[in-house]
């Protein structure tokens, strides 16, 4: 039974209301707060739809960051180190200039009070973001946006494969066919179906492969941290920790000159492609179920997909499109599984 309460000056009256997990014990104090609590009782699908819409707008967001990305390094051969300095650092200070004002500062400094949260947080920030950031746009520099985002998805594989051995436990067979029709997609991805060669460079997709490793140590690491704290503390600290040992490719790796679109597609990576859609994401938790996050952000590389059909002369063969309806498809399954064992009071991992 869960309790929670709402402050006021009055009596307080209680309520019992059913829930997912059963009743829950309400506490409503006085007139006004008894109307926002009312408020607050709409049916479940309602309050879900800002959450949908925000997951949906983040999924896209980030979808298109790749095609920027993609764009300034084939276009304008900006270095990806310095991209992804720029965007960690940028992202940064703006979702620290968020979470401060609203009340999260406090958290900020509890890290410093707690030296094994502040030894985990560091681990979070310099090798699983700095890592998963450095990857991707690496990926995407030696192969492209679509590759790097169908490779960096296929990480709850390696997530399974780590959390089976770790428990000496063989997966069940239906796991196993999840498993390997994420392989067989990214095969089909990786060489449109040829056993010849290569689609897509050895380099991008060593790379791409790489980044999918950091993502799943990214999502194992700060199980206890999201317990302890609130994940915009969480994410914004990591990210503020991350940008100081990033910060001599922000300085070696800077171009020498920069033209509009540049900075305009740099901007985008930093606000519209990073800071907007992590707290798009962070917000939508609180209303939709992670598995709902999880299967509404496939439209990343999708979105990266379409997107590249257009900008970049994608060739859409049946190849690709079975490769990535099998990298989605087994990934959503995963999820679907995953979320059949996960417990209620497991907090979902913030988006890397």
């Amino acid at each position: 039974m869960n309790r929670a309460s709402i402050h006021g000056h009055a009596s307080t009256t209680t309520v019992m209301s059913t829930t997912a997990g059963g009743l829950s014990t309400v506490e409503v104090t006085n007139v006004a707060s008894l109307r926002i609590y009312n408020q607050n009782m709409h049916p479940r699908h309602i309050r879900q739809r800002p959450g949908i819409i925000g997951i949906v707008a983040a999924a896209i967001l980030w979808g298109f960051s790749g095609i920027a990305a993609q764009q300034l390094f084939q276009r304008y051969h900006l270095e990806p180190t310095w991209l992804a300095a720029v965007r960690v650092t940028g992202a940064g200070v703006l979702l620290a200039l968020w979470a401060g004002p609203r009340g999260r500062g406090a958290g900020f400094k509890r890290f410093s009070a707690d030296r094994r949260r502040l030894a985990t947080i560091i681990v979070f920030g310099v090798v699983a973001l700095d890592g998963v950031q450095l990857t991707f746009f690496l990926a995407i520099a030696h192969g492209t946006a679509v590759s790097a985002t169908l490779l960096q998805f296929t990480s709850p594989v390696l997530i399974l494969g780590w959390i089976s051995l770790r428990h000496f436990k063989v997966p069940k067979p239906l796991l196993i066919l999840l498993i390997a029709g994420a392989l067989a997609g990214v095969f089909l991805v990786v060489t449109d179906g040829s056993t010849s060669g290569l689609a897509i460079p050895l380099a991008g997709v060593a790379w791409g492969l790489t980044s999918a490793l950091f993502t799943a140590f990214y999502n194992l690491l700060p199980t206890e941290l999201l317990a302890q704290h609130n994940a915009e503390v969480v994410v914004a600290g990591a990210f503020l920790i991350g940008s100081v040992v990033l910060l001599p490719w922000l300085i070696l790796d800077a171009p020498t000159t920069m033209t509009m679109p540049e900075i305009l597609l740099v901007l985008f990576i930093i606000v519209g492609g990073t800071a907007v859609p992590f707290l798009l994401y962070l917000s939508a938790l609180a209303n939709i179920a992670p598995l709902l996050a999880n299967v509404v952000g496939t439209l990343e590389p999708l979105t990266a997909a379409v997107a590249s059909i257009f900008l970049f002369n994608l060739r859409v063969s049946l190849t690709l499109i079975a490769g990535v309806v099998l990298v989605l498809g087994s990934v959503i399954g995963l999820s679907l599984l995953d979320d059949g064992s996960r417990r209620s009071d497991e907090l979902p991992t913030p988006p890397s």
